[in-house]
């Protein structure tokens, strides 16, 4: 019996030390409705999470309520510090975000939720959308490896579905981008669904691949 216990003790041990291992670094620019609670269920999934903004003093309930694993950080402190940047932002923001950021993320997954809306995000939001949302972003974040998810669906659906296996699609293109951004959308509590980049505007409010999907009617869509 003794031995048997030993076993499991360290079979938990090991399983605990793995989980840690596997914890990420994410960091939360932008820390409203979306960012936080995408936030919120990366902490609970065992993540630890850095929230952002231009005023980080402002994020002390947020961080409190999402739970020990969360801090608040200045956007330079965010950048430095996450192994991923989520960018959860106004698309408005993105040409003074791109040069605070500049240099500062090369070669980090940056996992953008940040949507481009001719009205409030005036020229910015119109080229993008007129250009394309993922040539934009490359442009603002040159270096990157980038991935886009999470565009089209509300912060309240994001805590309602959440572990009910409901798919969304995830927009990458290279393979770091591909799979962190997949592990991401799994450990909020959704299944991914992986998209090339260039489907990116399809994936945007409205778009024919917007919304929470069954997986299965959102994997038929890769072929279509």
């Amino acid at each position: 019996m003794p031995k048997i216990l030993f076993l499991m003790f360290a079979s938990l041990v090991l399983c605990t030390s793995q989980a840690m291992a596997d914890a990420l670094k994410i960091s939360v620019i932008g820390a409203g409705k979306v960012g936080g609670t995408l936030g919120t269920l990366w902490v609970k999934a065992g993540h630890s999470v850095m929230f952002s903004s231009r005023h980080p003093e402002e994020l002390t309930d947020l961080v409190k309520s999402a739970g020990p694993n969360a801090r608040a950080g200045s956007v330079s402190d965010a950048a430095a510090w996450g192994d991923v940047i989520v960018l959860s932002v106004p698309y408005g923001a993105m040409p003074v975000l791109s040069e605070q950021l500049k240099g500062k993320l090369d070669g980090k997954v940056v996992f953008s939720t940040s949507n481009p809306f001719s009205g409030r995000d005036g020229d910015v939001g119109r080229k993008a959308l007129d250009e394309g949302v993922a040539l934009a972003d490359q442009q603002y974040l040159p270096g990157v490896h980038l991935v886009r998810a999470f565009n089209a669906i509300s912060y309240t659906s994001m805590k309602d579905q959440a572990g009910k296996g409901k798919a969304i699609p995830v927009f990458a293109d290279d393979s770091q981008a591909r799979e962190l951004g997949a592990r991401l959308v799994r450990d909020s509590g959704f299944v991914p669904v992986i998209f090339p980049l260039a489907r990116a505007k399809d994936g945007l409010p409205n778009g024919p691949l917007s919304g929470v999907w069954n997986e299965a009617d959102l994997k038929r869509k890769q072929t279509n």
